[in-house]
This record gives C-alpha cells, sequence and structure tokens, in this order.
C-alpha cells in the first residue's frame, strides 16, 4: 500500500509541475532580446590601442 501512494503522490507532483511550466511559458507575451550580429570575443575585449591611452 505505501508503494502505491508514493507512485500517486510521485505522478501527481509530476503533473502539476508539466502544468505549471506549460502555463508559465504560454503565458510569456515578450521574447527574449535576439542580438542582430553573433558576438564576437574581439568585440568584447578592449583594443590595446585604447587601452593604454587610460
Amino acid at each position: 500500500m505505501g508503494n502505491k501512494l508514493l507512485i500517486v503522490v510521485g505522478s501527481a507532483l509530476t503533473l502539476l509541475v508539466t502544468g505549471i511550466v506549460v502555463v508559465a511559458r504560454r503565458s510569456r507575451t515578450e521574447h527574449p532580446p535576439v542580438s542582430p550580429t553573433v558576438p564576437r570575443v574581439e568585440d568584447l575585449v578592449d583594443p590595446p590601442s585604447t587601452s593604454a591611452g587610460r
């Protein structure tokens, strides 16, 4: 009897979490921002010529 109760509780919990995830994803109306170009490492690091002038 204990194993059946664990299976029922586990199944109900899994169904509840799945429902919450589905509702949360559908309620998002705004998509995350997307970069128009692929970010490059060179764009993130300051070139040596500009950092020496500081």
